[in-house]
């Protein structure tokens, strides 16, 4: 009888876990295209121009003048939205269907920018990570 119980705890297990997972869902959208440090590995400031950053990345979302020549921006947002239904594993053993259901909702500006002389020859790069953070309230909390 141990070994019986032994050999399907594991088993059992696995079903809860499963079970609780099925009512999960995440989902995440990319507007424009992300930048990675591997996507701008080609450019060597003091060296590589604007119009050549241009060709590989496209044009920049923004252009604007600084002290010292121009800045390009290339900005990226990330949806990300996840939910749990924790009503879920109580569904096979009641008659109603429960819902006990967190979720959040976060969007991610990102940016990339180049800074340039007047030359259009570029100085500097830099990525700007999460420049907008929502606060996190799960529902039903406020």
């Amino acid at each position: 009888m141990r070994s019986i119980i032994s050999r399907m705890a594991p088993l059992v297990l696995g079903a809860l876990v499963c079970l609780a997972l099925l009512g999960c869902n995440v989902i995440r959208v990319s507007f424009n295209t992300s930048l990675g440090p591997e996507d701008v590995t080609f450019i060597v400031p003091g060296k590589t121009t604007l119009p050549e950053v241009v060709a590989k990345l496209g044009a920049p979302d923004s252009i604007i003048d600084s002290d010292t020549g121009v800045v390009a921006t290339y900005r990226f947002f990330d949806v990300k939205y996840s939910r749990v239904n924790f009503g879920w594993l109580a569904k096979p053993w009641t008659p109603v269907d429960p819902d006990l259901i967190f979720s959040r909702t976060g969007l991610g500006v990102d940016a990339f920018q180049i800074l340039c002389d007047s030359r259009w020859v570029v100085l500097h790069q830099e990525f700007q990570r999460h420049l907008i953070r929502p606060p996190f309230h799960p529902y039903p909390f406020q």
